[in-house]
């Protein structure tokens, strides 16, 4: 694992939490909104995230932007009989967007416009407890990532210092 390792790690951790904390926005803005382009009340949507090996991802990028070598790290042992086997050094992206399918809560409403021949009007199923809920989890995720890439960013620095003397 290079040393800048964990800064991209907790640079596509804090992409995909903030990704997600859109994602919860755009629920809880959402909430009441009873017409769509797609016909219908808004549908809860829910973000799926991948953890994918870093290694290959850093290549990936490596290789679509520049010329430069692919990385490989140097302290991996290959064909010793006593190396064992290291699990990958993973990142988390965004896999995908789902949306939410449960039926919408309908409310008699019959002033509204977007009310049916019976007076009820179809809201989205969301619960804006869960959404508060998902979001705090969310932002927390987020400040752990910032914590982890402020742990690096010491590191680092107390590594510059001791080179300097």
């Amino acid at each position: 694992m290079g040393f800048l390792s964990s800064f991209d790690i907790s640079g596509y951790g804090l992409s995909a939490e903030r990704f997600r904390i859109n994602v919860i926005s755009s629920n809880i803005a959402n909430a009441n909104t009873t017409r769509t382009d797609e016909g219908g009340p808004y549908r809860r949507k829910e973000v799926v995230f991948k953890a994918v090996d870093f290694d290959k991802q850093l290549n990936n990028e490596l290789d679509k932007n520049n010329n430069f070598l692919k990385f490989s790290n140097p302290l991996d042992e290959n064909g010793e009989d006593f190396a064992e086997p290291k699990p990958a050094l993973t990142t988390v992206v965004v896999d995908k967007v789902v949306r939410d399918d449960k039926k919408p809560i309908l409310k008699y409403d019959p002033s509204n416009p977007d009310a049916d021949k019976n007076g009820y009007v179809a809201y989205p199923n969301i619960n804006p407890v869960v959404e508060m809920s998902d979001l705090i989890e969310a932002t927390r995720s987020y400040q752990a990532n910032v914590a982890a890439f402020q742990s690096a960013k010491n590191m680092a620095q107390s590594a510059i210092s001791i080179l300097k003397g």
